[in-house]
């Protein structure tokens, strides 16, 4: 599987690619182009022609959580294939607010998608491939976001792990994925983690918990700020992420 980030909150310097505070990833299989996320806007789409990606015949699409800044790009896709799939959880059309009445929710009705797209809204664990996994609705997320759920890549009998924001917890989706799987080792995890407003102490022993995974790749990205990933650094080995940044797993 490839992996190619099309939005991101950062971008590299003379690379002449935008970047905005959303995520967005195009996954490639054998038989499958997916679409994970589209960002806040229509940046997914401008960096892809940029890169020279053609979205016209993606299979599918995955949302990992029905935030703006994971579907916003739902707005501007027209693609061609008439056929595509979209996956993710019954609760992504939610109203969602926030403490300060700002609507961040999903732009685009339940209605307005199934007009476009074949919908697939599941809570359970759904195999998207024979290697690729959607998680549904992870346990123990006590958060109000239970639509937050995550992809599971089978690779060499470990398992890779793709959030977009990781709103029901990083280590509870780590754990649904090897309770689901019934695999315990961890390759590598890509992709937000909401690591925003943890303090000190919980950053350490989020690294101290990824350490004893010993990951090969570990990429917090999206909504992980400065502190976290200095903390994150200390324990474990981690990646810089930015727009058209790729990851092969073969």
């Amino acid at each position: 599987m490839k992996i190619t980030i099309l939005t991101e909150n950062n971008s590299r310097i003379d690379n002449y690619l935008l970047a905005e505070p959303g995520f967005s990833a195009l996954l490639e299989l054998r038989n499958k182009k997916i679409l994970f996320d589209t960002g806040y806007s229509d940046v997914f789409l401008k960096n892809a022609q940029k890169i020279g990606i053609n979205l016209d015949d993606i299979t599918d699409i995955i949302i990992s959580h029905g935030h703006n800044d994971h579907t916003g790009g739902l707005r501007y896709f027209n693609p061609k294939n008439q056929n595509i799939k979209l996956t993710a959880h019954p609760n992504i059309f939610d109203s969602k607010v926030d403490e300060n009445g700002i609507v961040h929710g999903c732009p685009i009705t339940k209605e307005m998608t199934e007009k476009q797209f074949t919908l697939n809204l599941t809570s359970k664990p759904y195999y998207v491939t024979e290697n690729l996994l959607f998680l549904g609705e992870i346990e123990n997320n006590f958060t109000e976001n239970i639509d937050d759920s995550a992809l599971v890549y089978i690779f060499d009998d470990k398992l890779f792990i793709i959030t977009g924001c990781s709103h029901s917890g990083i280590i509870n989706i780590v754990n649904y994925a090897k309770k689901v799987t019934g695999i315990n080792k961890l390759y590598g995890i890509i992709g937000g983690m909401h690591l925003l407003d943890k303090d000190n102490d919980e950053l350490i022993n989020l690294a101290k918990f990824f350490k004893n995974e010993n990951m090969k790749y570990f990429a917090p990205c999206h909504c992980c700020n400065l502190n976290s990933k200095i903390i994150l650094s200390q324990y474990n080995k981690i990646e810089e992420i930015c727009v058209d940044d790729t990851v092969v797993l073969e």
